[in-house]
């Protein structure tokens, strides 16, 4: 593969045949794009950057110009490109010519540290972890972005990222053991010493700054699983999951012997696990999860596999909302994973009929989170068995065909707020939430607003009311903390049956604190 340089000049080579070969005619317009790229954080122009319109690309000069000319009237897309920053681009419309396009490119970061055992003596080839954070319906989400093992002084460098916040954690070695003779293995641990992710702190990186982030791990002995799926089928692909507290995915290195569906699991650190199997596509995947204690050697391990199961319930209207609206029931319901760390599972969902029922397919065992939005009342009671959705939407769905009917009830009587969002006293676009005291998260409301937001059907009670800037994801409102921090924001409104009220909330510039 050509050097980004190489591929650089064979663009620039091909883009002048091509328009070599295409000429504009003669009595058509002609315009010219020009501008300057910029380092964003110092301001000095880069030189050799790498700027394409779509009909034309060009290197910067030592100055950071660029300039292309010969252009038809019309729209176009600057990007600029150089190795070590991010990529950034600006929309430009030309006709007459623009001369003054300034593209600044953020340079990129880089974490490196060193990591040592108990003695602090070097740790080599023990995984480091970048983590990137995705916020999903106000949870943390997260997914491992990068990695990198620590070299024979127990050192390691993770460069090239884009500011922002991470997690980091060291988590078992590179390859199939870090000490084959000595049978070694430690408990996954987070930058600041947290065990979990759900304890841990993130790090924020600067752009173009360089984290020094240190860890010290525990090594105690080392212990194998063996085992078997019963219900295996050589025919269908499988995998075995060993997750730790959490359910954060295990570093320990397992061995599937596709023929058998006998499993090895290597280097396991003592301590409490979920050993998960899950075999077949589709709607013929089967799952079986077992929980397992480590202090020793465990043999003999037998995961059952179970189908997917039919989740079935029925939204009935309120007594009082039925003598008024004799409608049927208009709701979406969605059944998400539980798990914080990103899966390849999708978020199953369905709509309820003309009596109110529902049913969602294909549902394997485990932990889900219960989403159900109504778009003609709110949903004032809703249970499954003896578990009360309202109080607690998480809903673990056991291996067997038995699984009682969710059985929920919508009320119209809910409140009307009309709700416009200032930022230094001046309307502009925001998202906008409305977050129940009750804790009920099936009661909270996220939409966007450009100039005035109207949520229709909320449910009575007391509410706090957040407005921000940029993202959705920039706040983490199922997290204490996170709420915490977003006090001085929040503005009290009461909704009551019925009624129909104005308020205004505030933005702050830019992202969240």
């Amino acid at each position: 593969m050509p050097s980004r340089p190489a591929a650089w000049r064979v663009l620039l080579f091909l883009v002048a045949v091509v328009l070599a070969g295409a000429p504009l005619r003669a009595d058509q317009p002609e315009f010219c794009v020009g501008g300057t790229v910029l380092n964003a954080q110092t301001g000095e122009p880069l030189r050799r950057a790498a700027v394409t319109i779509p009909e034309a690309a060009a290197l910067t000069d030592a100055a950071g110009a660029f300039r292309f000319c010969s252009l038809p009237a019309g729209a176009y897309y600057a990007n600029a490109e150089k190795p070590g920053f991010v990529a950034a681009g600006a929309s430009v419309v030309v006709g007459p010519s623009r001369e003054n396009v300034v593209l600044r490119l953020q340079p990129l970061c880089v974490i490196g540290g060193k990591v040592v055992d108990a003695a602090g003596e070097p740790a080599p080839n023990v995984l480091v972890q970048l983590l990137a954070i995705q916020v999903a319906e106000g949870r943390r989400k997260v997914r491992v972005e990068s990695a990198v093992a620590a070299d024979d002084r127990g050192e390691y460098r993770l460069a090239g990222l884009s500011a922002g916040r991470y997690y980091l954690r060291v988590a078992g070695w590179e390859g199939a053991t870090g000490n084959p003779d000595e049978g070694e293995a430690f408990a996954p641990v987070y930058y600041g010493g947290a065990a979990e992710l759900a304890s841990a702190a993130p790090v924020t990186v600067e752009p173009g700054r360089e984290l020094r982030a240190d860890f010290s791990v525990s090594l105690r002995n080392a212990y194998r699983i063996r085992g078997a799926i019963a219900g295996f089928s050589p025919l269908l692909p499988a995998k075995i999951e060993l997750l730790g507290g959490g359910l954060e995915p295990s570093p320990a290195p397992v061995t599937l012997d596709a023929a058998t569906g006998k499993f090895q699991i290597d280097d396991v650190a003592p301590g409490s696990y979920v050993l998960r199997a899950t075999q077949g596509e589709g709607r013929e995947r089967t799952r079986g999860e077992l929980a397992l204690q480590v202090n020793a050697d465990v043999k003999g391990v037998v995961v059952p596999l179970a189908g997917s199961v039919v989740l079935r319930g029925i939204v009935r209207m309120a007594a009082a909302s039925a003598q008024a609206a004799p409608s049927s029931p208009n709701c979406a319901i969605k059944l998400s994973p539980a798990e914080t760390w990103i899966s390849e599972e999708a978020a199953l969902e369905a709509s309820t009929g003309p009596a109110g029922e529902f049913a969602i397919e294909d549902v394997l065992p485990g932990r889900y989170r219960v989403g159900m939005a109504c778009a003609n009342g709110y949903i004032s009671a809703a249970r499954i068995g003896e578990t009360d959705l309202l109080a607690n939407p998480e809903l673990p769905i056991p291996p067997g065909p038995s699984l009682p009917p969710i059985e929920a009830v919508l009320a119209s009587d809910g409140g009307t707020l009309d709700v416009t969002a200032s930022a230094e006293g001046e309307p502009g676009p925001a998202w906008v939430l409305l977050l129940p005291a009750s804790g009920y998260e099936l009661h909270a409301r996220l939409a966007r607003l450009k100039a005035q937001l109207t949520f229709q059907a909320v449910a009575p009670g007391d509410y706090q009311a957040y407005a921000w800037a940029g993202s959705p994801e920039a706040f983490e409102y199922a997290n204490p903390d996170a709420r915490q921090a977003w006090a001085g924001r929040a503005l009290s409104v009461h909704v009551a049956e019925r009624d129909r009220q104005s308020i205004t909330v505030k933005v702050a510039p830019g992202e969240a604190p």
